[in-house]
């Protein structure tokens, strides 16, 4: 792998990120305006990049992108979509975006472990800067990782799962990314904090990222453990699928939660078919990323790490979450 990156030849290649000792004025506004406009080709390399979520992340990048050229630098914005969910592709995105001579890269890695080595490789190796958003990287260089509380926030659906369950009740976790370093997180969180809690955890289940998935593994719990009485998720995909399972089956006594949302997700947590779920802000995500970014490019120093709060959305409380983007399945364009 090493040696293919290194070797990648890149098409025009502006070094613009060293630029950094432009002068700057004062706006009205009291943000910094550059005395001569500044141009820059960033990347975003997406993992699964036609999901709501990611999309969303986008919206926030180019509202970003917008207050930047008001002050006088200007983004060329390249983005890629991973093959929704094809990790293969996004190492391929990766070496693409390199050869369009791109000043910086964010991304949304698929896989902690296996993206790290393209960062590694091509990136740090070309001191070309990287933000992360979301999802972790397990090695490599980056100037910005802007992520929620992952942990937090398994500890919260814990928190609330126990609410509704009876104590000792089984519990278990359907696992879609043993890999990725968020998910490690949020299923760290929720099954110490059940634990603690008194509910008995099971050992998880490995699953894909699909509805379908989520669908077929709910069948085969039911089968397997018809006393369960809740399951977690990281992703609102496989839970529409289990929830489906559970209707079909008169079983709406188990409990769901998870971590994010679109519009059909929302609608059941409203109906209470889902019972919880734990509400990112990917559009602070994409945001928080491009401000670090042209940070980084115009010769300032962004924050290392950008820990966002999570939320959590139930039944009772969904009204406030109706103008999510992701509840509003916001459009990158």
């Amino acid at each position: 792998m090493e040696e293919k990156t290194m070797n990648i030849k890149r098409r025009g290649f502006l070094t613009l990120s060293g630029a950094v000792g432009v002068t700057l004025a004062v706006s009205s506004l009291g943000g910094p305006v550059f005395a001569q406009e500044k141009s820059f080709r960033l990347g975003y390399s997406q993992f699964w990049g036609t999901n709501t979520f990611l999309r969303t992340q986008i919206a926030g990048a180019r509202k970003a992108m917008k207050e930047w050229e008001a002050k006088g630098v200007k983004v060329d914005l390249l983005v890629t979509n991973g093959g929704d969910t094809d990790t293969t592709k996004q190492v391929g995105d990766l070496e693409d975006l390199y050869t369009q001579g791109i000043d910086g890269l964010l991304i949304f890695p698929g896989d902690s472990v296996v993206l790290a080595d393209p960062i590694k490789n091509i990136y740090n190796a070309n001191k070309i800067p990287v933000v992360v958003t979301d999802i972790g990287l397990g090695s490599g260089e980056w100037a910005t990782y802007v992520v929620t509380a992952n942990e937090e926030g398994g500890r919260m659906a814990a928190d609330y799962m126990a609410k509704n369950v009876a104590k000792g009740a089984k519990v278990i976790v359907f696992d879609h990314g043993p890999a990725v370093q968020c998910i490690i997180d949020r299923n760290r969180g929720f099954e110490e904090r059940a634990k603690e809690l008194g509910l008995t955890v099971l050992p998880r289940k490995v699953m894909k990222l699909s509805l379908e998935d989520g669908r077929r593994t709910m069948e085969d719990t039911l089968t397997e453990i018809p006393d369960i009485a809740g399951v977690f998720f990281q992703n609102h995909a496989p839970t529409i699928g289990a929830e489906a399972t559970l209707e079909a089956a008169n079983r709406l006594d188990v409990k769901l939660v998870n971590f994010d949302t679109d519009p059909t997700a929302y609608r059941l947590v409203k109906e209470g078919k889902i019972l919880g779920t734990i509400v990112q802000n990917p559009f602070e995500m994409g945001y928080a990323g491009m401000n670090s970014m042209l940070t980084v490019l115009t010769g300032g120093t962004p924050d290392k790490l950008i820990e966002l709060p999570p939320r959590l959305m139930t039944k009772d409380n969904a009204a406030e979450f109706a103008n999510e983007p992701q509840v509003l399945d916001a459009k990158a364009e």
